[in-house]
């Protein structure tokens, strides 16, 4: 049985690019966070509100699921007018985290509840396994494919989602701390162990553990997760967090800090990094070392929309279309040609090596040791 993560759902708050320059932050420089030679390289969803497949005339309508919280605002500010504007067609934007997979496997297979989706691991894993996505036809619609940075189409298989954003796991401390909290190794100092406690996603297990993992540094590209032999060394690094705080949201973790629950967290750049000056006393840092999350984008089995969904993923492809939505969404974005809005491309992969250098997970790799990590981190939540 595999992994199927728990109900979660991503800060809902305002942001703009004009904000950036403007954000408290411990390491500053891109070089710093990305450019040590060697570093080790190297949230799920989906509610749906409309369930129509038109706007009530004859203009196609395509039904998108994007994340919750303020990746779907943003999402929808950015993407929306783009998609509208080039495109004879409106775009329905619906949000959510959890049950994607069942909401298309108890649908008929000719009407699925949304015609395009966003994924992560383990969704996309289990989605493609399951045969719940079309096979993409890059060929004939998806030519934006070939400006894809290689790392990212090889982290995993693309033939039924393209890689198209993600964001980089960041570390959140509160400024009165005896020492900024640097690298995920600081987790287990005596800075953060005689601290209030950590903050952890308690819906996705595998980010706190690629955290973990990097911070343990036994095996290149957080390759902890992936052989067996260095399993119980991840386990115990991560069992010596003080772990004092489970968040479901961006917002349960700013409010486990207003609280006193935490003095530290793990969390998400693109979650966090326009949302900073809302939160007095609160820093982040980017270790040079890190670990990330990464989208693959599919087109539902069975929709009569294949091809504008195809296209519409072409689009999201455009670096044009990936910097104009970097306005509204610190996230990193796939293809070699877009521009970075403000000062992002300072943590940002903006070259190969950059990418290279962001661990993000291999499902294929991990699936046999799913239910071990799920089960560990269940345990762990219980006892907490």
């Amino acid at each position: 049985m595999l992994y199927v993560p728990l109900v979660s759902e991503r800060q809902h708050s305002q942001s703009g690019a004009d904000r950036v320059g403007e954000t408290r932050h411990s390491v500053v420089n891109r070089r710093t966070f990305l450019g040590a030679a060697g570093a080790a390289a190297t949230t799920a969803m989906a509610g749906c509100s409309g369930m129509g497949g038109s706007s009530g005339d004859d203009t196609p309508t395509l039904r998108v699921t994007a994340w919750s919280g303020n990746y779907g605002e943003r999402f929808t500010q950015a993407i929306k007018p783009i998609f509208e504007s080039r495109f004879d067609a409106t775009l329905e934007v619906n949000t959510g985290w959890n049950s994607l997979l069942a909401k298309i496997k108890s649908a008929p297979p000719d009407d699925p509840p949304f015609d395009v989706t966003v994924t992560c691991e383990p969704i996309y894993y289990n989605g493609r396994n399951a045969d719940l996505f079309e096979p993409l036809r890059y060929d004939e619609n998806i030519p934006n494919i070939d400006g894809v940075y290689d790392y990212y189409k090889d982290v995993r298989p693309i033939s039924h989602g393209a890689p198209v954003d993600g964001a980089p796991l960041t570390i959140l401390y509160r400024d009165s701390l005896e020492q900024p909290v640097e690298t995920w190794s600081d987790f287990t100092s005596d800075t953060v162990t005689n601290s209030a406690g950590v903050g952890v996603d308690s819906g996705f297990w595998i980010y706190p553990l690629l955290g973990a993992a990097v911070g343990t540094d036994a095996a290149p590209s957080a390759g902890e997760l992936y052989e067996e032999q260095y399993h119980d060394t991840l386990l115990n690094t991560l069992e010596t967090w003080p772990i004092t705080g489970w968040a479901s949201s961006g917002t349960d973790v700013w409010q486990q800090f207003q609280n006193g629950i935490i003095d530290a967290a793990q969390w998400y750049f693109g979650q966090v990094y326009y949302d900073m000056e809302n939160h007095e006393g609160i820093s982040f840092s980017m270790p040079k070392a890190n670990a990330g999350y990464m989208d693959n984008w599919a087109v539902v089995r069975g929709t009569d929309k294949r091809t504008l969904g195809e296209e519409f993923i072409n689009m999201l492809l455009d670096p044009e279309v990936q910097s104009k939505w970097s306005e509204d969404h610190p996230l990193f974005f796939t293809t070699e040609e877009m521009s970075y809005a403000g000062d992002l491309g300072d943590y940002l992969p903006t070259t190969a090596e950059e990418a290279e250098q962001m661990a993000l997970p291999r499902w294929d790799d991990l699936a046999p040791y799913s239910d071990k990590f799920s089960n560990k981190f269940k345990q762990m939540k219980t006892q907490g």
